[in-house]
């Protein structure tokens, strides 16, 4: 697609790491076809990359679009991403949207905003165009993109790189299968294409995502095999993988992850959800609290060095104080790094709505249980930060933070961060551990 009258765009990327990194290769586009793609809202067009899997996320996304338009209202709107694909009659009904592009459309984004806007002047339509189908293709697919432009605009230190979309696993709470549709993976060759191109441009590292990263299969291959090719790629130091569903993760994941030499990454983040059964049992989750607590067990006794993370649930309709007492004692029992905690949210079409009634927990009681979550999860940051005083650890350096301080990660993922008035970013040194706090583990290079 080459621009007849070049514009200029600017992202807005709400939720996920995979939205990141297809907002990534939409912009990729973007720029190859001449358009101008910005870091702030004084653009032609904002293009909404949403994310719908809260009620308070929609929320945002609906409050961003009048925030764009009271600032800049000749802007031209697309929205896309998941909010786009469940909520597309609601955005409708909101003045100054122009186009909303659902899952099955969203790759091909930049074609139709051009086709849309034709070689006419720029302006706002008065009806929204609409592009959208209930159902998404579960195909294994490639990503539409223009790798050369990716440096351009794009400075991550980590890129993330879509290997996975959809899932078919329908936990009750959950409407991901609903906006994203059913499993389906990237072609190998083509993630192999991507990483190799990120490798050339001097990144050290890539952070694979997806929705349900543990189904991985495309060709006879699987998530390991993958992982594997992208370890011969020349340049590439780390491979990291994102949210990993427990019940999903191979032992030859784990034998990778113990290799001395090896580059994938010591880390995982396994969702937990409820540390209780039953609850577990109603969420459709598929382990019990004892076979979570068992896997982790196991894997630390092979990486002993292992960065953990987790999602925690609070306020799963029918959820007892009981139940959440159960989580609290689970969730202590276990060396975690950190948590991401959840308040439930009702979203239509979920199975949970189908559900047999049970009463929906307390907006205070959730507060309470959230606070009580998250105090826990900086105690466990603190731990975790404090045990690697006195060790050696190799960082990825990133950026500067507010404190002046250079910062980055661990293959473990632990944070660090060194006084220096040297920009480090992107490269990997040495660093002894001193200090800590519950934001980073503080050292100095040797």
């Amino acid at each position: 697609m080459t621009a007849t009258r070049p514009f200029s765009v600017a992202f807005y990327t709400l939720g996920c790491r995979l939205n990141q990194s297809e907002s990534t290769s939409l912009a990729s586009l973007f720029s190859h076809s001449g358009h101008a793609v910005m870091a702030d809202g004084k653009a032609d067009l904002a293009v909404l990359n949403t994310c719908a899997v809260t009620e308070a996320a929609e929320t945002d996304c609906r409050r961003l679009i009048r925030k764009i338009l009271r600032d800049r209202p000749d802007t031209l709107i697309a929205v896309t991403g998941c909010y786009a694909q469940v909520g597309m009659e609601a955005l409708r009904r909101i003045s100054g949207v122009d186009l909303i592009v659902g899952a099955e459309y969203k790759a091909r984004l930049p074609a139709l905003v051009q086709k849309t806007l034709g070689d006419g002047p720029i302006q706002k339509l008065q009806t929204p165009l609409v592009f959208h189908t209930p159902k998404v293709r579960h195909d294994d697919f490639t990503v539409d993109h223009a790798l050369a432009h990716y440096a351009a605009y794009d400075h991550t230190t980590r890129p993330n790189i879509k290997i996975q979309d959809g899932c078919d696993f329908f936990c009750a709470f959950c409407i991901i299968p609903y906006t994203r549709g059913r499993e389906r993976s990237r072609m190998p060759s083509d993630v192999l294409l991507e990483a190799s191109v990120w490798a050339d441009q001097g990144r050290r590292e890539i952070v694979l995502t997806g929705v349900n990263l543990g189904q991985y299969q495309s060709g006879g291959h699987d998530l390991v095999d993958l992982i594997h090719a992208l370890g011969q790629i020349a340049g590439l130091a780390r491979i990291r993988i994102s949210s990993i569903e427990p019940t999903t993760v191979p032992s030859r994941l784990i034998d990778q992850m113990a290799q001395p030499r090896g580059k994938l990454c010591p880390y995982l983040h396994l969702p937990l959800q409820s540390g209780s059964n039953r609850i577990l049992s109603q969420m459709g989750r598929r382990y019990t609290r004892e076979t979570y607590a068992d896997f982790v067990r196991d894997t630390l006794a092979a990486l002993p060095h292992l960065g953990l993370g987790t999602d925690v649930m609070v306020g799963f309709p029918g959820e007892e104080e009981r139940d959440f007492e159960e989580t609290l004692s689970l969730l202590e029992s276990l060396p975690f790094s950190y948590l991401h905690v959840f308040p439930f949210s009702r979203r239509k079409g979920t199975r949970v709505m189908k559900q047999p009634h049970r009463p929906d927990v307390p907006a205070a009681v959730i507060k309470k249980r959230a606070v009580c979550l998250r105090a826990c999860s900086m105690q466990m940051r603190r731990s975790f930060h404090e045990k690697h005083v006195g060790q050696t650890v190799e960082v990825l350096f990133e950026r500067r933070d507010p404190s002046g301080l250079q910062t980055g990660l661990a293959p473990n993922y632990l944070r660090v961060g060194v006084q220096t008035t040297e920009d480090l970013a992107g490269q990997i040194l040495p660093v002894e551990i001193r200090d800590a706090n519950t934001s980073l583990a503080l050292g100095v290079r040797v």
